[in-house]
């Protein structure tokens, strides 16, 4: 990053959504036991990341969402992971899975010399819901757990210093990416003592009061990123639809807009949309390279933004599956939602939609599925 020219940052939410990885060196792994990874997904990969690394972003972005995360559970009765017949044997289940699905999902980025910064997603918490079933409430009683293997694996390598006191220690960060770019990462879930809410906790919420006071006059440029979205209405594909609590009303989106936020990133829903309000422009996208639906149809976008001057300009591109095996699903520890064994990624994703805004935050040009709704 050249700290006084332009620079580049890349967003794809809700990469991977799918435990993606090869099991063949973890310790319980033998011969005849199923895998996380298969050749036409090493390929679809491959084409991924070489068309992310050929755009030469500053750093990457992922709003939640980098695993399946079911863990716990054993569906097929495996043993891969171990024994999950009580809650301590589960717990130690999530430690197993986690290290493996982390640590090849960073080294994807790594490898390719791709600084990447991740946000915190439902999937990366077991997946909602929290409550109402053994299983959900097994869930909601372990997120802190969940919490701590994601920010050991996908986190802690990037030593973040500015972080929030409280129970999102962990899980939200702040970095100056670029001399007049700050990027902020929140934690959008909250435990209650009967659920999981898509909400900052209280010391959250005062720690960004006090970070975005200060950065207005530090920079020109703020990006939030988080993983759900906040204003309403958006499209949605194949999604439970998890949504920010209150709204453009919370005292989350009223901080934002308070201190100028100009962008906040968000995944889970699967689909693009742009909405502006309050002088924030909220762009959702994301999606699975591979539907877990059984459609097998998958829609992967991901967002280029360039700082040149005083002007933002952003292109979304999208890919789009090309052949899928069928019926035929990858392993996973549950039984639902496992994604297509096998998927072929066309390369050269099309290009959906440019917008581009000014460092006062006006919209000074929009296009295609990035024009606000």
């Amino acid at each position: 990053m050249d700290p006084t020219g332009d620079y580049r940052f890349l967003s794809a939410p809700d990469f991977l959504n799918a435990d993606i990885g090869d099991l063949r060196k973890t310790p319980r792994w033998r011969p005849g036991m199923p895998n996380s990874v298969s050749p036409g997904w090493r390929s679809s990969l491959a084409t991924v990341m070489r068309t992310w690394v050929d755009e030469a972003p500053d750093d990457v972005l992922v709003a939640g969402d980098t695993v399946n995360g079911h863990w716990g559970r054993d569906d097929s009765k495996t043993g891969l992971f171990g024994p999950v017949n009580n809650d301590a044997q589960r717990r130690d289940a999530i430690r197993r899975a986690a290290r493996p699905y982390y640590r090849q999902w960073v080294e994807r980025f790594s490898s390719r010399g791709l600084p990447v910064h991740v946000a915190v997603g439902d999937h990366e918490l077991g997946d909602n819901p929290w409550n109402g079933k053994p299983t959900a409430d097994f869930k909601r009683r372990s997120l802190d757990l969940f919490k701590r293997e994601f920010a050991r694996y996908a986190l802690r390598p990037n030593r973040y210093t500015m972080r929030p006191p409280g129970p999102a220690h962990n899980t939200a960060y702040a970095k100056y990416l670029h001399d007049n770019l700050l990027l902020v990462t929140v934690d959008v879930f909250k435990r209650t003592g009967t659920n999981v809410i898509p909400e900052l906790d209280s010391q959250q919420l005062a720690w960004l009061n006090r970070l975005l006071g200060r950065a207005k006059s530090k920079v020109d440029w703020i990006v939030v990123q988080g993983h759900t979205p906040v204003a309403q209405p958006v499209r949605k594909d194949s999604t439970s639809g998890l949504t920010y609590r209150g709204g453009t009303s919370s005292a989350f989106w009223q901080t934002m807009a308070r201190h100028g936020v100009d962008v906040y990133l968000n995944g889970e829903v699967h689909d693009i949309t742009v909405l502006r309000r309050n002088g924030i422009t909220q762009i959702s996208h994301g999606g699975r390279l591979a539907d877990q639906s059984g459609r097998g149809v998958g829609n992967q976008s991901f967002l280029v933004a360039d700082l040149e001057g005083d002007q933002m300009t952003m292109r979304m591109r999208r890919f789009r599956p090309r052949t899928t095996s069928g019926a035929r699903k990858l392993w996973q520890t549950i039984v639902p939602q496992r994604p297509v064994y096998s998927t072929t990624i066309a390369p050269d994703p099309a290009c959906v939609g440019t917008l581009a805004l000014s460092d006062d935050n006006r919209l000074l040009q929009s296009s295609g599925l990035l024009r606000p709704r």
